[in-house]
């Protein structure tokens, strides 16, 4: 917030003063824009002798460590939307170019390593090395492995022992001055040890003997700060669990009408493509924010999708369903008004355009969510908060209608063997759309339940109102339940969208016996 103050201030010195007086007080504002900086080293330039000498040391600290934050900070000049907490850089690099992405990796990468690196020797020990002898079963085992993927690693780069998303270790290689924390690395992790291995780390004091270099690492390690990089991300890990599930009800913030709400659900089903743009947005933004509980397809487990796991709740967690929901949508619209209307901004506004600019305003939407991304998705801000109540109450109210629904359609199918499946991001439910499953003359039938408000016949075929998201399924039959209403169930072979809703032959009607 500070440094978009002083973006404002310069805007309106520009205004008023000439341009010899701007060019100064620019400049002052400029120097009190927030930056990024540079960690003191914490030990003398000759304290790591029996590792890499003075003049190494004093120049890679000096020259190529705070080379790469002047660097860093000269590019992030030019970028309007950045994030200049440096580890935040680092997580949603994606978002920047390559000048960068070298840059913040640069700075990230030694600011851990000189943190990594202990003039006193240190024996291996803690929930790190608990987590090595597990994995490799011996610390030599481990210390062999580091040492080849390090003598492997072809030109510049880094070798690194990482925190995996499955509370595993593993030792990875990163090229140039990449971070196992980018969102662009493949199977990352969280780094908790690492060695540079630029030839300006160490040719001064070995020339091209490498090995030697990384043989003789293992007597400077610092473990007491890789144990306290494994226990921050544990902890912090815990307490946002832990937060968000206090704070999951307690939500305040701009909230929504149902009149509201019933307007985005009719623009999501009938211009699909704004909830396409809106979803695979939220879904780069969840993957960046919530990097520490993210996990790509069959990682979490065999069977499961991608996305965000024991997060407010063991397993997969109610904030994946964001990118479809259209309450959430609203939440999110309104909230982001008020942050246009405090600027003197132009509202967010989808109400009576044509496709073509409701398509513009959601790519309005959706930078303003990667500008503000780290102030909303997190357990201190209101709207997200909200949002969650939302979902969470959203997920409630969905398992209890397919409960009641499969209950009712036991009397519809005149069978027993009708059965709720759709674990919360199994793959029948995220791929096919599978609520339910009736068994018929043998064989295993597939249901898609869904909410709705009623039911009326035009022109030959039955419509159906107020069902929520509108899309293709390709279940076996559909089902609707209205706690007042009952259960309905067609015949999913002719189902048609039209305007936004289901329509069905009327003999695909599934009638009680």
């Amino acid at each position: 917030m500070e440094f978009k103050k002083s973006q404002q201030r310069i805007h309106e010195i520009e205004k008023q003063i000439s341009d010899s007086e701007k060019k100064e007080i620019i400049q002052e504002q400029e120097k009190k824009m927030k930056r990024i900086t540079a960690i003191k080293l914490p030990y003398s330039y000759s304290s790591l002798g029996q590792f890499i000498d003075k003049e190494t040391m004093n120049v890679h600290y000096n020259q190529h460590y705070k080379g790469y934050i002047k660097k860093l900070n000269n590019a992030l000049k030019s970028v309007k939307d950045k994030d200049l907490d440096l580890e935040l850089l680092i997580k949603g690099i994606s978002r920047y170019n390559r000048t960068i992405r070298n840059n913040a990796g640069g700075a990230y990468n030694h600011e851990l390593f000189w943190q990594m690196l202990s003039p006193k020797k240190q024996e291996p020990t803690g929930p790190v090395l608990d987590k090595i002898k597990k994995k490799f079963k011996t610390y030599a085992n481990f210390k062999k492995e580091f040492k080849n993927k390090a003598k492997q690693q072809f030109g510049s780069g880094w070798v690194w022992l990482v925190l995996t998303k499955g509370g595993d270790v593993k030792v990875m290689t990163t090229s140039n001055q990449d971070n196992p924390m980018m969102n662009t690395m493949k199977n990352g992790g969280i780094p908790l040890l690492g060695l540079d291995l630029w030839e300006h780390a160490y040719y001064l004091k070995y020339k091209n003997k490498r090995d030697q270099y990384v043989d003789n690492f293992f007597d400077v390690i610092n473990w007491s700060f890789v144990n306290k990089q494994f226990d921050q991300f544990q902890k912090g890990k815990l307490n946002e669990s832990r937060v968000v599930k206090e704070l999951i009800t307690e939500g305040v913030s701009r909230g929504c009408s149902p009149k509201q709400v019933n307007t985005y659900r009719m623009i999501f089903n009938k211009n699909p493509q704004v909830k396409k743009k809106f979803m695979y947005a939220i879904m780069d933004i969840l993957k960046e924010v919530f990097s520490d509980f993210y996990y790509d397809k069959n990682q979490y487990a065999q069977g499961q999708m991608s996305g965000i796991y024991d997060f407010e709740q063991p397993g997969r967690s109610v904030i994946n369903k964001l990118n479809t929901n259209y309450s959430a949508f609203c939440i999110l619209v309104n909230d982001l008004n008020a942050v246009l209307k405090h600027y003197g901004q132009d509202p967010l506004n989808f109400i009576n355009k044509d496709f073509k600019g409701q398509l513009f305003e959601v790519q309005r939407m959706i930078n303003l969510m990667v500008q503000f991304r780290h102030r909303i998705f997190n357990q201190d801000s209101a709207t997200f908060q909200t949002i969650m109540a939302s979902l969470d109450k959203s997920n409630k109210f969905g398992d209890e209608r397919e409960l009641k629904a499969v209950v009712n359609m036991k009397d519809i199918f005149d069978t027993k063997k009708v059965f709720k499946v759709g674990e919360l991001g199994g793959k029948d439910d995220m791929i096919g759309g599978v609520d339910a499953t009736v068994e018929i003359d043998g064989q295993t039938k597939t249901i898609q339940i869904k909410p709705f408000n009623g039911h009326d016949e035009e022109e030959g075929r039955m419509v159906v109102y107020g069902t929520g998201n509108v899309k293709p399924y390709s279940t076996d039959y559909i089902a609707f339940h209205n706690d007042s209403k009952g259960t309905i169930v067609f015949k999913n072979d002719d189902t048609q969208i039209v305007n936004g809703r289901f329509t069905f032959p009327v003999d695909s009607w599934v009638n009680p016996k």
